[in-house]
């Protein structure tokens, strides 16, 4: 069943600032509170008319609700906005209805606004040389997994992250990492105005790993790690405190290591080109975990 929208203000004070804020063209913000079916203010032929259709409802400041009908949330068509609820977007007003006291908003015009300002800043960085300088804030929207490219929202603009530039980590599963509406910091890589194309890195954002393993290296210290894998023909793999997984040997005095195990190393190799780490165990600080008894229901 359609519902009809409730009243957006209670009182003159705040039609006034909502009143304000259109004249302004002011960048509001507010929490997605609900995504369900209305009775809506489209604007059609240059006239607004009552249109029954998917509305993200969004709650302000004071109380105050406001509504975006689908066709104004962006200029990607989603199947459903029911994934955004709970998230915080961006918007401007676009109509206030007197007559049923209610505030229809437009997140793709606020992106419009920032997408011009953001593509402005760009070409002065780029023409001052400067470009992959300053970080921006995003937020994650998507992850294709046939592409393996991951969305980010920057500025309205609708970016892209390419695979080996999410982490430094290239063995991580971007599919169990990525979460929408993830807030992240980006560098821009290269842009395309005219194809409204931007390419940006979270990894540019980070210190490279190799650095800090390579202290380590050079003055023999221990460094923390867990066993993430243990095979008989490729060997023993430790994740290292920093985030990078390494190919471990042990000496034959200590005991076999199982997953989950937690154990110091000393780091022995590094290949900064090749992006590999071989480490030596030396011992398991915690105690060594216990090996499951695969006949030991026999006796429960």
């Amino acid at each position: 069943m359609t519902e009809v929208l409730t009243q957006s203000w209670t009182n003159e004070e705040q039609l006034e600032e909502l009143a304000r804020c259109k004249r302004e063209n002011k960048i509001l913000s507010g929490v997605v509170r609900s995504v369900t079916t209305k009775t809506a203010k489209v604007l059609e032929d240059g006239k607004y008319v009552d249109k029954s259709m998917e509305v993200a409802v969004f709650l302000l400041e004071g109380g105050i609700m406001a509504y975006c009908p689908a066709s104004e949330f962006s200029d990607y068509e989603y199947k459903s906005l029911a994934g955004f609820t709970g998230t915080i977007q961006e918007f401007v007003i676009d109509h206030l209805d007197l007559e049923d006291k209610t505030a229809i908003v437009s997140v793709k015009k606020a992106d419009a606004i920032k997408r011009e300002r953001f593509f402005e800043t760009l070409e002065q960085l780029d023409a001052s040389g400067k470009l992959q300088e300053p970080t921006f804030d995003g937020v994650v929207w998507g992850f294709n997994p046939t592409n393996r490219r991951i969305h980010v929202r920057v500025s309205g603009v609708d970016c892209f992250i390419m695979p080996n530039d999410w982490s430094w980590d290239r063995g991580r599963r971007l599919e169990e990492d990525v979460q929408r509406g993830e807030k992240i910091q980006v560098k821009v890589l290269r842009f395309d105005k005219e194809r409204n194309l931007v390419q940006v890195s979270r990894r540019h954002t980070m210190e490279d790993p190799y650095k800090k393993l390579q202290l380590y290296m050079d003055t023999n210290s221990t460094i923390a790690g867990k066993v993430t894998g243990v095979d008989p023909i490729h060997g023993i793999f430790v994740k290292l405190d920093e985030g990078v997984e390494a190919k471990a040997i042990k000496p034959s005095y200590l005991e076999e290591p199982i997953v989950g195990d937690i154990v110091s190393c000393v780091i022995r190799k590094i290949d900064r080109k090749a992006r590999r780490v071989r480490v030596v165990i030396i011992g398991y600080p915690r105690g060594k975990k216990k090996r499951k008894d695969l006949g030991a229901f026999l006796f429960e």
